[in-house]
């Protein structure tokens, strides 16, 4: 069940490799054409794009970077490019003018902060290179690259993003003078201005893009969610054929926990999805949490609907987390409710009584104690249930609100 890698992904990638090529050609055929050089910088293109062909695949596989084919991977690739081209004409400049902050802030917004850094400092490497540069002015580089892909982090939430800015600007000004005056003992003020337009363009940029850039991410990540659990996704049709039950099963569970996750501010695209398949290793039998863990590892699952997988029913582990939690009191209220729909002992309980004994039974044993669910979200996910239509009428689910 391994996936292959699209062919739009693999031509980002080539894209990426082709830009990083052209750009070393260029410092090469800049400082006077050698080709023992040349042969150096591909050999350290080589060695870099490695490593970021790694992070980015094992950062897809997290869900740290969109799993699709295409939306994620063209923009980090275009934001790439693009400071390919800044890079290239910043060898123009004097010693210690390189915005390594904006490289990293804008990567970071796309691709993992791990990537964005090394995407980041690569291009710091290369351009020190070509100038001459010294350790001092590459420390520089690092030091606002590493400023740069955290604040892509903190800057998410708007509330954060005026200090934030004022906190880049401030270190895209002193970072460089600082190791400026580490290097030659002097105050370099004409550096200090470079730097500090550098510093503005990059806060006012980032300022008019911000909401664009992080809906687009955001985006993103629910679509891979939310692809997982399409009719046509194999999984799901391994599961439709293994059972017609079980498949319906996993749809009310998807769709109620979806709800649940809503009600108490949670996630509802992970809920939705791990609720999907949350019995996943059934298909291949015991240990079902192995087999489940397994396919779901193989398919590039998600790494938060992995770890919820993991804490199937809390045999190995307790839940960890809100939706991890919701998972577990949904199934367990689903499942109950669909054997006494199978005994034909519906008319004998209310489905009140079903869920407040199941939830209040499982609550007792401290299930719920290290998922970070709180009494009143508790209570709120139990009302939702009360009132929910999840087995007595043989509906899916699903309903006219399926839609997380």
């Amino acid at each position: 069940m391994k996936q292959k890698m699209p062919w739009k992904r693999l031509r980002n990638y080539l894209g990426m490799a082709a830009m990083t090529v052209l750009l070393s050609v260029f410092f090469v055929y800049r400082n006077g054409w050698m080709a023992d050089r040349l042969l150096a910088y591909l050999l350290l293109d080589a060695v870099f794009f490695a490593v970021v062909l790694y992070m980015l695949e094992s950062g897809r596989v997290r869900l740290e970077i969109e799993n699709s084919e295409s939306v994620q991977y063209g923009r980090i690739a275009g934001y790439y490019a693009a400071f390919c081209l800044v890079t290239a004409g910043l060898c123009f400049f004097p010693a210690f003018t390189c915005p390594a902050a904006a490289f990293a802030l804008f990567l970071g917004v796309a691709a993992n902060l791990e990537t964005a850094v090394t995407l980041s400092v690569f291009l710091c490497i290369l351009l020190c290179a070509a100038r001459g540069g010294s350790f001092y002015e590459l420390a520089a580089c690092c030091v606002l690259a590493a400023v740069g892909a955290q604040m892509a982090k903190t800057m998410h939430e708007k509330k954060n993003r005026l200090w934030c800015g004022i906190i880049l600007l401030s270190v895209s000004m002193s970072v460089p003078a600082l190791f400026y005056y580490l290097e030659h003992g002097k105050a370099g003020m004409r550096l200090l201005v470079w730097n500090a337009e550098f510093g503005i363009l990059t806060v006012i940029l980032y300022g008019m893009l911000a909401n664009r850039l992080y809906d687009r991410t955001d985006y993103g990540m629910q679509y891979a969610y939310e692809a997982i659990v399409k009719e046509n996704y194999p999984l799901v049709s391994a599961i439709r054929s293994y059972s017609r039950d079980e498949y319906l099963h996993a749809l009310r569970v998807s769709s109620v926990a979806g709800r649940c996750a809503k009600e108490i501010h949670a996630d509802p695209f992970v809920s939705a999805a791990a609720g999907f398949y949350y019995r996943l290793g059934i298909l291949e039998g015991e240990p079902v949490i192995e087999n489940a863990v397994r396919l779901a590892e193989e398919s590039c699952f998600p790494e938060a609907v992995i770890k919820i997988l993991s804490e199937y029913n809390g045999e190995e582990r307790l839940p960890s987390s809100k939706e991890s939690a919701i998972v577990h009191m949904v199934d367990i209220c689903v499942k109950k409710i669909e054997t006494l729909n199978s005994q034909k002992m519906t008319s004998s309980f209310s489905q009140e009584m079903v869920i407040y004994q199941t939830l209040n039974e499982a609550s007792a044993t401290g299930i719920y104690d290290e998922s970070g669910v709180s009494m009143n979200q508790f209570l709120k996910i139990r009302e939702l249930l009360v009132h929910e239509e999840i087995g007595y009428d043989g509906n899916d689910g699903r309903g006219s609100d399926a839609a997380v």
